[in-house]
């Protein structure tokens, strides 16, 4: 069975971005805390810290780009891409407004990318 990413949210405290993995070795409840609070952002499972750039972030880095890819069609890619550019979402038309949970999944990914670099 293929891993289920649901739940994706971001609190109102200025970017904590909160999501449940299912049906994988994966599976847990995740937190990536707001980066107003500073750098390095520490990604919490079950409300348990994990090692910044240790070996379970990196397996979750993994994971979630495979789900991004498996998950993500053309259109949904373009539509990100158009995310990307735009410095203020306000009244989001609907097929941008469709992928902003994957946007949400994307920014977690490229947090991670950054510690693995």
């Amino acid at each position: 069975m293929a891993m289920r990413i649901g739940d994706i949210m971001i609190w109102r405290d200025g970017g904590t971005i909160t999501f449940t993995i299912e049906d994988s070795e994966l599976a847990g409840k995740y937190r990536l805390r707001t980066p107003l609070a500073g750098e390095p952002r520490p990604l919490f499972r079950d409300d348990r810290q994990l090692t910044l750039g240790g070996p379970e972030e990196m397996a979750l880095l993994a994971g979630l780009r495979d789900w991004l890819s498996a998950t993500a069609t053309a259109d949904s890619q373009r539509a990100l891409a158009r995310l990307d550019g735009m410095r203020e979402w306000r009244t989001l038309p609907q097929d941008l407004d469709r992928v902003v949970p994957l946007y949400r999944i994307k920014s977690v990914i490229k947090c991670l990318e950054a510690r693995a670099a």
